[in-house]
């Protein structure tokens, strides 16, 4: 993403994260107006004028003039910056069952609550880009609801250690297991291919199949199974592909 903004007035604390380009992030020109008139006004008047006040600059104070208690104005600056989050991601999500929908807003505002008070220059990009970067966090928790929703299609609500048995063994080249095989079959063989599984491997299952994580992304923000397992993509698709290799019998000793 570009930003074609100006840099910060010197009053205002600086946004250090980079771009792709290597360039810093910058608050448009219209932002630090905006920042550098409400900064004249007392808190309270901060919270009165909530609804004028852009996305952007919700973050800003958020971020910035978090007081050290409870406070009202804040909370409902918090309030008002969380509200228009969820319509942003209910409205993405419109394609979705009402639940669903419902679960993708709530995820992406715990994905913004955690970034906002993160103390991280990751949360720079809600001040420069604030729109856009609750709309790819809607898309990617869209992708997560669809992708457990055809893995979880089966499910046998069985337990495996800590893990449910969730029906991915589909994707392990047994077909049957979960439909037409008895409850107590199926619960053995998830037993038999999880127990065939290494740690790594079983990491990699999950992560692809029950968490709905992608293999790799463009996107530097997103969590992927490579990222959580601290493997490369390529070691990722290795892993899958041994489980496979095992859960069919096929695997080879080595």
């Amino acid at each position: 993403m570009a930003n074609a903004g100006i840099e910060d007035d010197p009053d205002l604390p600086p946004l250090t994260r980079k771009q792709k380009d290597g360039e810093l992030l910058y608050r448009t020109p219209e932002l630090v107006i905006e920042l550098k008139a409400l900064l004249q006004k007392s808190r309270s008047a901060l919270a009165t004028s909530k609804t004028d006040l852009s996305s952007a600059a919700l973050v800003y104070i958020m971020r910035n003039l978090r007081p050290n208690r409870d406070e009202r104005w804040y909370s409902e600056l918090w309030v008002e910056l969380v509200a228009r989050t969820k319509t942003i991601a209910r409205k993405q999500a419109s394609g979705l069952s009402r639940q669903k929908a419902g679960d993708v807003a709530d995820a992406v505002c715990d994905w913004l609550r955690e970034l906002v008070f993160s103390e991280s220059d990751k949360a720079d990009v809600l001040e420069a880009f604030f729109f856009s970067s609750v709309y790819r966090q809607t898309i990617n928790e869209i992708r997560k609801v669809k992708v457990r929703s055809s893995v979880e299609h089966n499910e046998t609500d069985l337990e495996i250690g800590d893990r449910p048995a969730r029906d991915w063994i589909d994707a392990v080249n047994n077909r049957n297991a979960g439909h037409s095989m008895p409850r107590a079959e199926a619960a053995a063989r998830v037993s038999l291919v999880m127990a065939k599984l290494t740690e790594r491997e079983r990491e990699a299952v999950t992560a692809v199949y029950v968490e709905g994580l992608r293999q790799k992304s463009s996107d530097p923000e997103e969590m992927t199974a490579a990222k959580k397992l601290n493997v490369s993509h390529r070691r990722v698709g290795e892993l899958l592909a041994n489980a496979r290799k095992r859960a069919s019998g096929d695997e080879e000793e080595k």
